[in-house]
């Protein structure tokens, strides 16, 4: 029976020669643990994109460039998640490589520095870690779906024109460059196609083997918590889009309303890149009914007051994320509705007035195989609170009729 790949959720998760082979034969993904509480590339931010993942979602690995030639980097697969996150200090070992769970000196699980020298040093207790080893203690665990010997390189991913689509989201990340690349992003159910396309057109006539394996057993895994605090507010945005990775399609009240039906929830991801200079937005789904993309939806969270600067950035988005929902999507796409969702845990009278005042626009992308008409419909407006741990949302803007 033939494993259906396409058009499934999944995920990239960033290593190199030193960690693959441990990932990959030790059947595991592991994200480092950062000191910084908020932010992007903060703990926070991390443990949003990690509760993004699900159990069967797919995960691909990019192999970045350390020495080794371009055909022996770049992207490799396939696997798929088979474990809720969770945090773990146990090194594991593969042949003569080592993923650390913990600094092996003083037993610190923030991630290493290099110093001038390019040494990599504890930032705990200073001290220096083997070459290769980094410490990665935030994992999820895997099993392997098909093994492809040889990986995609860089050219073949982003500049052959051979293969229709384009890795639009992983593109933006490595042009932006650092402060946007990071261990571990979701991708477009479109991306994932064309890796798939990419890995079977380049290991086409070569006999596959099944992949040798020793299952990584955790010794004192601690499941990731999302915890809300005392409230009413959160204490970074980041929390908040933390759990909304968490939450999104577990029929929360109020908010499986702006979700709408999980059967056709297509796929969520969150801190989505649109544009060079690394416009992103914070939350993007996408919906499908009978087989065809019908909507995408957007969530800007503000830990906060939503002001009205925050709606306006609904003009700044919506031609560019409609092309990023439409201009790959398998089938294609003739019309779609974009809905804009503003949370926040209090609106200024400006920004609710804005959004009451909104009216549904139109606009048509021409596309050289035609038109795709999108209508972008007036925000919504949640607002949230936290009692007693627990997330509440009412409507400060409601849905348009």
């Amino acid at each position: 029976m033939s494993i259906r790949l396409e058009g499934r959720k999944a995920h990239v998760f960033v290593v190199d020669r030193f960690s693959f082979p441990v990932h990959s034969h030790r059947l595991f993904c592991g994200v480092k643990d950062p000191r910084r509480e908020w932010g992007f590339s903060g703990k926070w931010g991390l443990y949003a994109t990690l509760k993004c993942t699900r159990v069967g979602d797919l995960v691909f690995f990019y192999q970045r460039r350390i020495d080794e030639p371009q055909e022996q980097r770049g992207f490799r697969g396939i696997y798929e998640i088979a474990s809720e996150p969770f945090f773990d200090k146990k090194d594991v070992v593969w042949s003569l490589y080592k993923v650390l769970g913990s600094c092996p000196h003083c037993g610190g699980t923030f991630p290493e520095k290099f110093d001038d020298e390019g040494n990599a040093r504890c930032v705990s207790c200073h001290r220096t870690l083997n070459k290769g080893e980094h410490i990665l203690p935030n994992r999820v665990l895997i099993k392997p779906v098909r093994y492809f010997e040889k990986s995609v390189d860089d050219n073949t991913a982003y500049v052959d024109q051979t293969d229709p689509g384009t890795l639009w989201t992983m593109l933006f990340r490595k042009v932006y460059g650092p402060g946007r690349e990071r261990s571990v992003t979701p991708i477009l159910p479109e991306e994932s196609n064309k890796l798939i396309r990419l890995l079977k057109r380049i290991n086409e006539g070569i006999e596959e083997h099944p992949l040798d394996t020793q299952a990584y057993n955790p010794v004192d895994p601690r499941a990731i918590q999302i915890g809300l605090g005392h409230g009413p507010k959160v204490r970074y945005e980041h929390v908040l889009q933390a759990w909304f990775m968490e939450n999104i399609d577990k029929d929360v009240p109020v908010l499986k309303d702006v979700v709408g039906p999980k059967g056709e929830l297509e796929w969520f991801g969150n801190e989505i890149i649109y544009g060079i200079g690394g416009d992103k937005v914070d939350v993007l789904t996408l919906h499908k009914a009978e087989g065809i993309r019908f909507k995408a939806s957007v969530f800007e969270l503000k830990d906060g007051e939503v002001e009205k600067q925050d709606v306006k950035q609904v003009e700044r988005y919506s031609y560019w994320i409609s092309q990023l929902a439409t201009a790959n999507a398998e089938p294609r796409v003739k019309s779609l509705t974009l809905q804009p969702v503003m949370v926040g845990h209090s609106f200024s009278e400006e920004a609710l007035s804005a959004m009451k005042r909104a009216e549904p626009t139109e606009i048509k992308i021409p596309y050289l195989w035609g038109d795709c008409t999108v209508t972008i419909s007036p925000p919504i407006g949640l607002a949230y609170r936290v009692e007693h741990g627990i997330m509440k949302f009412e409507f400060a803007a409601p849905p348009s009729r």
